[in-house]
């Protein structure tokens, strides 16, 4: 078994970039929970509907879930077998593991480009509620990609050496 690797906290751009991730996700979600709450006050108190909260709130969720992950990739959250690399030595563990950052990255740029086109192509499209272009929702995919990528960046170094993602107190991505 190998040695724990004892890694430097993230450096001050990192925390920032992590902090201000998580604080759009943050407001994403108090406003989604905020107009959803709103909507069926008044829905059940005065039989009166925003048509417009539905179509809103299912674009933030979109833009949540691509935003958030990358928050997710830092801690492991995301499905991973990972028999191979834990059954190996530690140098071709690391080895495959280094293979596998390479694999994802190379997703993520593809994800970022045929995310951009897909933008581009839904760009002339409206929504049908609030006719807001449908590029703009699209526009979720490579930027939540990029972000993840950004992600990424900053932890396969960890990752590869040993094999550990983030840790929060009090959280077990393996147990969702």
């Amino acid at each position: 078994m190998d040695a724990p690797v004892l890694t430097a906290p993230p450096n001050r751009w990192e925390q920032r970039f992590i902090a201000a991730n998580k604080a759009v996700l943050v407001v994403l979600l108090a406003l989604m929970s905020v107009l959803v709450i709103l909507n069926v006050i008044t829905r059940y108190a005065f039989s009166y509907s925003f048509t417009w909260v539905e179509e809103v709130t299912r674009y933030m969720m979109i833009w949540a879930t691509f935003l958030g992950a990358g928050l997710a990739l830092r801690v492991g959250g995301h499905i991973a077998i990972d028999t191979l690399p834990n059954a190996l030595p530690a140098g071709p563990a690391r080895w495959v593991r280094s293979l596998i950052v390479a694999v994802i990255a190379a997703s993520l740029l593809a994800v970022i480009w045929l995310g951009i086109e897909y933008a581009e192509f839904g760009w002339e499209q409206e929504t049908p509620v609030l006719n807001w272009s449908f590029g703009k929702v699209y526009l979720a995919i490579p930027v939540g990609a990029a972000l993840m990528l950004v992600h990424l960046f900053f932890v396969a170094p960890r990752w590869i050496r040993s094999g550990e993602w983030e840790r929060i107190e009090g959280f077990d991505p393996q147990a969702l």
